[in-house]
Order: structure tokens, then sequence, then C-alpha cells
């Protein structure tokens, strides 16, 4: 994979994260039944699982001094967390960004056997729960009403949308817009729309196989 390959596709985004780095570092002579019990543990840590009482197990059987474990470990978590988050990433491109790091090639088929497995959906659905998110819309009502005003000529017989929004939390949101704004906001959003598939369009975006 070339330089420009690895910065403008990179699951990782064009900068890599400093628990990566320090992990690709601390990796040096950790040998794969270490490398499997570390990654068993972040796993489980992913999926909400509290993993205290194996990470202090791990850390005590190891030679590993707690510095570099440490690196080790906050470096896992992220890359599996970071991969799970695109659903369009494909395997190869995976793995080779991992060897751009210079992560070892069997500690990079853990890694993707993890990211690519059958542990996958459980660990989507624990990823999701876990971040940040806004109410959905639920339901969506409006209808077109025509102000009498008796008081003011301008707005007599003008229409207008009346809107009622149902979120995920229960919660109903009203409000009215002319019909010129409604007509802005409708060509807002389609212009917003294009723009969004015009930029999933750009290769650079776009993860190679």
């Amino acid at each position: 994979m070339s330089a420009s390959h690895a910065k403008d596709s990179s699951f990782l985004g064009g900068r890599i994260p400093p628990e990566i780095e320090s992990m690709s570092k601390n990796l040096k002579d950790v040998d794969q039944e270490m490398f499997r019990k570390i990654l068993k543990a972040v796993v489980s840590a992913l999926e909400g699982k509290d993993c205290r009482e194996v990470m202090k197990s791990i850390a005590e059987s190891s030679t590993i001094p707690q510095e570099r474990l440490s690196y080790i470990v906050a470096g896992m978590y992220r890359v599996l967390s970071e991969a799970i988050r695109i659903p369009t990433l494909k395997q190869e491109a995976f793995k080779e960004d991992l060897r751009e790091l210079r992560v070892p090639e069997d500690f990079i088929t853990d890694f993707s056997s993890v990211v690519f497995g059958s542990r996958r959906a459980a660990l989507e659905a624990a990823t999701s729960q876990r971040d940040p998110h806004l109410p959905t819309l639920e339901d969506f009502k409006w209808r077109v009403d025509v102000a009498i005003s008796t008081s003011s000529l301008a707005r007599s017989l003008q229409p207008s949308v009346l809107m009622q929004m149902k979120l995920s939390d229960g919660s109903f949101h009203r409000f009215e817009v002319p019909v010129s704004k409604f007509q802005e906001l409708r060509y807002n959003v389609a212009l917003i729309l294009k723009e969004m598939n015009d930029l999933e369009k750009r290769s650079i975006l776009q993860i190679q196989d």
C-alpha cells in the first residue's frame, strides 16, 4: 500500500491516534499467547463486560511492564472500536493499514478475526449503545393552513405549513413556517443531499480493496 493510500483511505483517518502508535511500538517481544489473552479481555470490555479482574490477572502473570501493558490495551481498544464503527471497511484494507503500522502479521490476523468475525454484530450493538446520540424521529405530521387576520392585510389569507414531530424520547415539537420558508428549507435539504452524494463519490474518501 502506498503512502498516499495509507493517508487518504486508512480507517483511522489522516492522522494516526497516539494510542495506536504507542501500541504498535510496545507490541515488540509480545508473544501471541499473551496477545490473545489481552485481545480477549479488550473484546469483552467493548461488549460492556467488567474485565478488571481479568486484566489484573494478565498483569500479574505477565513479564510486560505495567506501563507497556497499558499502552497495548489502550491501542487495541482504539483499533477495534474505530474499525467496528465503519460498516464499509474492507478486510484487506484493514490489514494493510495495520501493516503500515508495523503490527506483526499474526496479530493482524487476530485483529481481523474479531473485526470481521462472528462477534462483530455484538460489538456493533454494544458500541452504538455507548455512543452519544440524539432522539430519533418517530412520527411526523403536517398540513397547510391559511391565516385569516382582521388586523393585518399583509397576513390575511397567507398560507403556512404546520408541522408536528414526535421523537423517540416521547416529546412533541410543533412549529409553523410560511410556504416561502418551507420552499427554502426543501431546497437546502435537497442541496445538502446532493453535496453528500458528491462527497461519497470522491475517491479520496473511499476505502479501496
